[in-house]
């Protein structure tokens, strides 16, 4: 039953990240096209749901939520550099790659591929210099009135963000008219995809797709234990969510022929590999559990994520022509 409402969560926060177009990518570039930042102000908001969804369960139930800290050394920077580089190059982060792949992009197969490659060349590289796979160190776990109060500020911030959000709801249409044919506003994709992330990582423990594909290489590579298939039906789930969000949408349209941009993609993926990796991660596990739970690595290493993204956009600016972002009104749209 737990697991059967985790790969129902799953799939709800697939649908949710292709009916609001989240993408790092597209963050950066409203930054740079409008001098904006609502989507950057959304994954803020998707930190504070998984940090209220996580502190509640911690006050009323015994289960602790909270993943190990992971140090901040250069590594991760480098790693969230990289990646950054990468996911601009390939032309979305490791949400949008699943998203485009979900709505019929076959290229972004090629951003996979590529990922897998870079993972299996620097673990093997890795297991052969005896590095270790990862680098936790201690897990800090707040408690007592430190706790409480953290609870309640943020149960406060939660119920004042979901009253915005029905005051602000779309009334030119029914509710479920605009959760099925509309783009979602991002502040409820924020709110749906933090308190998604935290029943999975109630029911079926923390996961991200990114980390799920590299637990898989290195069974291959270093001869590890056959990681848990849990992971593997939860990807399935999340695609699940996305391919039935893009039909509902009449968005879905296959394309496969092979183009010689599909280069750029594979070239992105190996990036973005190298930085999953490195962080350890893609911009999913900073986002939805290494920031939440303030592990001293991952804001420094999302924000060299962002910076890595927006070197590479602002480079191609001077020789064309960016894509516009605009979020405004709280719904983004790209020209």
């Amino acid at each position: 039953m737990m697991l059967l409402l985790a790969l129902l969560l799953a799939a709800l926060l697939g649908f949710t990240a292709h009916s609001a177009g989240i993408c790092a990518v597209k963050a950066v570039s409203e930054v740079i096209t409008t001098r904006r930042g609502h989507m950057l102000a959304s994954f803020a908001k998707t930190v504070l749901w998984v940090m209220t969804g996580m502190v509640v369960l911690t006050l009323v139930t015994t289960q602790r939520l909270m993943p190990n800290f992971l140090s901040l050394t250069a590594l991760p920077l480098l790693g969230g550099f990289v990646f950054g580089l990468g996911a601009a190059l390939n032309g979305g982060c490791a949400v949008s790659t699943v998203t485009r792949l979900g709505n019929g992009e076959l290229r972004m197969l090629a951003t996979v591929l590529g990922m897998t490659i870079a993972i299996a060349v620097v673990d093997f590289g890795y297991l052969a210099a005896g590095v270790p796979a990862s680098f936790q160190s201690h897990q800090v776990v707040l408690g007592g009135w430190p706790l409480k109060l953290a609870g309640g500020a943020l149960l406060g911030w939660a119920v004042w963000e979901a009253t915005n959000l029905w005051r602000g709801r779309d009334h030119a249409c029914g509710f479920f008219e605009g959760l099925l044919h509309r783009r979602w506003r991002l502040s409820l994709a924020a709110a749906v995809i933090g308190l998604s992330n935290v029943g999975i990582a109630a029911f079926a423990g923390h996961w991200a797709y990114t980390k799920a594909l590299r637990d898989a290489v290195r069974w291959k590579v270093a001869g590890e234990l056959l990681p848990s298939t849990v992971p593997i039906v939860l990807f399935a789930a999340l695609m699940a969510g996305v391919v039935c969000s893009a039909l509902i949408r009449r968005t879905w349209s296959l394309r496969y022929r092979p183009k010689a941009d599909w280069v750029r993609n594979l070239s992105g993926g190996l990036l973005m590999g190298y930085g999953v990796v490195a962080i350890p991660g893609g911009n999913d596990g900073l986002l939805l559990d290494a920031i939440p739970s303030l592990s001293p690595h991952a804001l420094p290493a999302f924000i060299a994520l962002l910076l890595g993204v927006a070197s590479v956009l602002l480079t191609a600016r001077r020789f064309s022509d960016v894509p516009q972002v605009d979020c405004g009104g709280d719904i983004c749209h790209e020209h």
